[in-house]
């Protein structure tokens, strides 16, 4: 069996919306979009800002690496400088250490028979002999002999007496030149 109700039933009359009710709808939509709006805004600044200060980061590591690699080629450039010093240094020696032999070897070649040498001063390329000989004529020839030398310039007799040493006649005699070098 069926059971009907006829009896009249309490229906709801459906709510009618209110033009405020539909202005907040829209207003709470609005805001909502622009809340969404302003969050994604947010996280995607905070992302750049994230991406930016891992490339800061990167860039200043990359500073810090090229900064030891600039000291690193400081380091060899000071070294090479003072191993080139070392070798000029090194090479001036060796040229200050043939200049007294080639000069002492030149005046040995000019050296006549019957001439000494008593003394002889070097000061800064210029050389000062002393020394004894038998006759003016030899001397003479020692210094003509100095002056035919490309390695000494300025060649000059400063002075020649006669003396009497152990009852022979000497001349002392005192010269000057310039070493020129090598």
């Amino acid at each position: 069996m069926i059971k009907i109700n006829l009896l009249p039933t309490k229906r709801k009359p459906p709510r009618k919306v209110t033009e405020f009710q539909k202005q907040a709808i829209i207003a709470v939509a609005v805001l909502g979009g622009v809340g969404g709006a302003l969050a994604f805004y947010y996280v995607n600044l905070n992302s750049r800002i994230a991406e930016r200060q891992q490339q800061l980061a990167a860039a200043q590591a990359q500073v810090l690496k090229q900064e030891n690699m600039l000291k690193a080629v400081q380091n060899v450039e000071e070294e090479r400088k003072k191993v080139l010093e070392k070798i000029g240094v090194i090479d001036q020696l060796k040229k200050n250490q043939q200049g007294p032999v080639r000069m002492l070897d030149e005046i040995s070649k000019a050296l006549p028979n019957g001439v000494d040498l008593v003394s002889l001063t070097e000061k800064e390329g210029n050389v000062e002999l002393t020394g004894d000989s038998f006759s003016n004529e030899e001397i003479v020839r020692f210094v003509e002999n100095l002056k035919a030398s490309p390695f000494l310039g300025d060649v000059s007799l400063l002075e020649s007496k006669q003396s009497v040493v152990e009852g022979t006649e000497i001349y002392r005699y005192k010269l000057q030149f310039k070493y020129k070098g090598v």
